[in-house]
């Protein structure tokens, strides 16, 4: 029999002393002290040793428990009892079981030494995997950890570094392992995990909240930016953890992109921020899930590692400290964390362009276009399916009820709320203002009351409303009043500011005094000038944007309109200018948020479908809430092709929620064409001529449709050929109109097939598919899966699908029942799907058969999303 692996764990032991009250209520308070570092990763592992088939060799352990004081203390915690929800899904917990909350933490500057098992009985056990925790250079006995890592040369090394970073003898061991020709592990078998904060303070600048592609691209940036952390960037593989939320894996020795593994519903350190002070443990807890998965039994594999990590440290931090079951008092939760553990699969990973990131392309990066690739089959997915399936593995930034899911636009906004945050923190005494700029009916109040939400989630808050048209000289000091009254009952006062341009304009009585409210906190009433308090003022305000010149034309792709962009919501370069021109409401303003909304800004803006998704899901649940069952709309294709496509409504939001408030939706549960008012009152917010060539006949872009349907036409020639057995029928196939040569070929023959081309995408859709274009000339990878072929259900289906509408066609053209005769208009096809003949069954086939190959040549491909 085979005897089991050894896991080794060795390295710093912290005492974290842990004060929690007593049970029985009071202000009496009791200590018990626990071990984390190394010895929490032992207790962690062995929890699930007998599971998976290994044994675990760790440091000695302490006289663990409630009267243990001999310990240096290396941190004084203060905890605080709470009832774990029924609800809470953790893993093996009791429910109803007493929990413990951390509500303050203390670090004790103790230099931790170093534990592990005795080297002869290491030597002895011969383990596979070795885990090391802390910092070589801290330790007092150094030479014992590079005497065992020595005589035990391990197949997989696991490092959990702490600051000071790379440095030591130890390190020297470890970065140049394998040392000796004998049979000892690949260096890819060496992984170091390193805390991102453990970075920033090494001097590497990593942004924090703003954005994951902000962080990644700091990151790619700036690792080599301290020159002595070489050893660390040049490592096989590097884990930096962004709290429970992030990883990135960068592979020093390869040329290869990093990888990151992200939360897309959350930023660094935001589950902390929610909860109050952090949980201990999280990067013990990570280590020991990593070691567990990378280190198995299938060789090393970082993507299952990372998967494992972070499952471990999420239970860990969703649990706290639990009621332990020998002494009653608080401990870690050893066996919460690794009950049941799999690999979490909600994390999204994508690889990080370095290159593209390095040589500093102008072209902002967004992980939106590397995990979804088509903005307008998104933004489909939005309207019927909803934000948060359609957008599972995207970053998706809330506010309140508002989604952001432009990298731009979530970064400006984050960074505000810090402005805001920080300042409310700090007990600021004069207020807080924020401009929020963008066209008429981009959306802005529902922004601003948004912001509002999400700035008093946490606080009591009220929340005031005014209008800059109706805000004269006799009401500004009765407003003032207003918001000096509720901050003085305590709670903060967010202040909305609608149409407040007209407020700036030169000749307004009202420019001064607000200004100096803005600056200096101060109002005038009478002869008496009084402090306003601490407010955050949002003020919104309109940037002119004429109509967007289009050619008319039915084709669905937005780039193929011909679109002059006007002025809209000023760039950060034009903010630059203004801020350069001593403006003063630009000195004013603590910051800015620009609001795109729905309509389309110009070329490149490719993601107004996915914006105006957002609104258009939001508006027909608001209004006919009917409409959506099991969580899906159901709307028609053409409504939705028109809703979505066409470039600009007139009054933005406005637009979109009148056409939408006269639709006939009243006692229907789908969206089609009939439930549209008519177009003269479409007219009256979009460019009707527009809108209803969307709706009538949404067609590819027209290079495209072309190959396509020249692709299409030597599929149906080549099938034609092999349906001809005889002399008799090649003969007579030869003098039919529709086997002739594309040029050859009659007007309306090749209209019908481009038309086929054009029901590509709707095919695509009733598989679950779509198609992109391939700019990398090989398939995309996760979460994107290529589709190389259709299977036999998926062929069948589409097959009858292109029946139907070769029949819709011929009959909307008034061609009849008879001998097949392109001429006189008859063929004898216009039957339904059940009554073809086989042969003219594998007809309509081959043509459904043959379509990813005719857009691979195309230079597009067919993919659909990981469900």
């Amino acid at each position: 029999m085979t005897s089991p692996s050894v896991i080794l764990v060795a390295g710093d032991v912290t005492h974290e002393h842990l004060v929690y009250p007593m049970a029985s209520g009071g202000e009496d308070a009791r200590v018990v002290v626990r071990s984390g570092g190394a010895e929490l990763i032992a207790s962690l592992l062995a929890a699930v040793a007998p599971e998976y088939g290994f044994e675990v060799l760790g440091p000695v352990a302490q006289s663990n428990g409630v009267s243990c004081y001999k310990s240096n203390a290396s941190a004084l915690v203060d905890l605080e009892p709470r009832r774990r929800s029924t609800s809470t899904k953790t893993a093996g917990a009791e429910r109803g079981g007493l929990a413990y909350s951390v509500t303050g933490l203390r670090r004790v500057g103790q230099s931790p030494a170093w534990q592990a098992p005795s080297i002869d009985q290491a030597a002895k056990a011969n383990p596979e995997t070795i885990i090391i925790s802390g910092s070589g250079d801290t330790l007092h006995d150094v030479e014992q950890a590079v005497d065992l890592l020595q005589r035990v040369k391990p197949k997989y090394i696991v490092h959990h570094m702490t600051r000071p970073l790379a440095t030591g003898k130890l390190w020297d061991v470890i970065r140049s392992w394998p040392n000796s020709n004998s049979s000892i592990p690949d260096p890819d078998n060496l992984v170091v995990i390193v805390e991102a904060d453990d970075l920033r303070a090494e001097g590497i600048n990593l942004s924090q909240s703003l954005s994951w592609e902000a962080t990644a691209e700091d990151f790619v940036r700036n690792l080599g930016s301290n020159g002595r952390l070489d050893t660390l960037v040049t490592c096989p593989n590097l884990m930096v953890r962004f709290g429970t939320e992030g990883v990135i894996h960068h592979r020093g020795r390869d040329a290869v992109n990093p990888r990151l593994y992200f939360d897309p519903r959350r930023m660094e350190c935001e589950a902390a921020t929610l909860n109050g002070t952090a949980m201990l443990g999280l990067a013990p807890a990570f280590t020991a899930g990593f070691a567990l998965g990378f280190a198995g039994e299938h060789g090393p594999d970082a993507d299952r590692g990372v998967r494992y990590g972070i499952s471990t440290a999420r239970n860990f931090e969703r649990t706290g400290f639990v009621q332990s079951s020998d002494d009653r008092a608080p401990d870690y939760p050893i066996s919460q964390a690794m009950s049941d553990l799999t690999a979490d699969n909600n994390f999204t990973s994508a690889s990080i362009p370095s290159a593209r990131i390095s040589s500093m392309e102008r072209e902002t990066w967004q992980l939106f276009s590397s995990l979804t690739g088509d903005p307008q089959e998104t933004a489909r997915q939005v309207v019927t399916l909803g934000p948060h399936k359609a957008l599972s593995r995207c970053p998706i930034r809330q506010f309140g009820n508002l989604l952001s899911i432009e990298r731009t636009e979530q970064e400006r906004l984050a960074a505000v709320m810090d402005i805001a945050e920080e300042r409310v923190a700090a007990d600021a005494t004069k207020p807080t203002c924020i401009g929020i700029f963008g066209p008429a009916g981009s959306g802005k109040k529902y922004t601003a009351t948004n912001l509002a939400e999400h700035l008093g989630r946490d606080r009591e808050v009220t929340t005031l409303t005014f209008d800059g048209r109706i805000l004269k000289d006799e009401y500004f000091t009765a407003a003032c009043h207003t918001i000096r009254d509720a901050s003085a009952t305590g709670n903060l006062p967010i202040v909305i500011f609608q149409n407040c341009a007209i407020l700036f304009e030169s000749d307004n009585p009202l420019v001064n005094p607000l200004l100096t409210l803005m600056s200096n906190g101060t109002y005038v009433d009478g002869a008496a000038e009084r402090h306003l308090g601490h407010a955050i003022l949002l003020f919104l305000m309109d940037q002119e944007q004429t109509d967007l010149e289009t050619t008319p034309t039915p084709v669905a792709t937005t780039n193929e309109f011909a679109l002059r962009r006007r002025p809209t919501t000023p760039s950060a370069a034009e903010w630059k200018a203004l801020e350069s021109n001593d403006s003063p409401l630009m000195d004013s303003l603590h910051g800015i948020v620009n609001v795109a909304g729905p309509n389309c800004t110009g070329r490149d803006d490719k993601m107004f479908t996915v914006r105006r998704a957002l609104m258009l899901r939001q508006i027909i649940k608001q209004k006919y809430p009917h409409m959506e069952i099991n969580g899906v709309i159901n709307i028609d294709d053409a409504v939705l092709h028109a809703l979505l496509l066409t470039p600009h409504f007139k009054h933005g939001l406005g637009s979109l929620e009148k056409i939408i408030g006269s639709s006939r939706l009243s006692n229907r549960t789908k969206f089609d064409v009939s439930a549209l008012p008519p177009e003269e009152q479409i007219q009256l917010h979009a460019d009707g001529k527009i809108f209803m060539s969307f709706l009538r006949a949404p067609k590819l872009p027209p290079a495209l449709r072309e190959r396509l349907a020249q692709g299409l036409f030597e599929a149906y020639k080549k099938q034609r050929e092999l349906m001809a057995a005889t002399a008799e029928e090649r003969k007579a196939l030869h003098s039919d109109r529709s086997y002739c040569d594309w040029d050859d070929l009659s007007g309306e023959l090749k209209e019908s097939t481009r038309a086929q081309a054009d029901d590509i995408p709707r095919k695509l859709r009733a598989t679950g598919c779509f198609m992109l274009e391939d700019t990398e000339h090989e398939p995309r990878g996760e979460p994107l899966v290529h589709v190389p072929n259709f299977g036999g259900e998926e062929l069948l289906m589409l097959s009858e699908m292109e029946h139907e509408r070769f029949n819709a066609e011929r009959l909307q053209r008034q061609w009849r029942m008879g001998a097949r005769n392109s001429k006189q208009r008859t063929t004898p096809f216009l039957v339904p799907w059940r009554d073809l003949t086989q042969e003219w069954k594998d007809v309509d086939t081959v043509m459904v058969e043959c379509v990813p190959g005719i857009l691979e040549s195309a230079g597009w491909r067919i993919y659909r999303m990981q469900s």
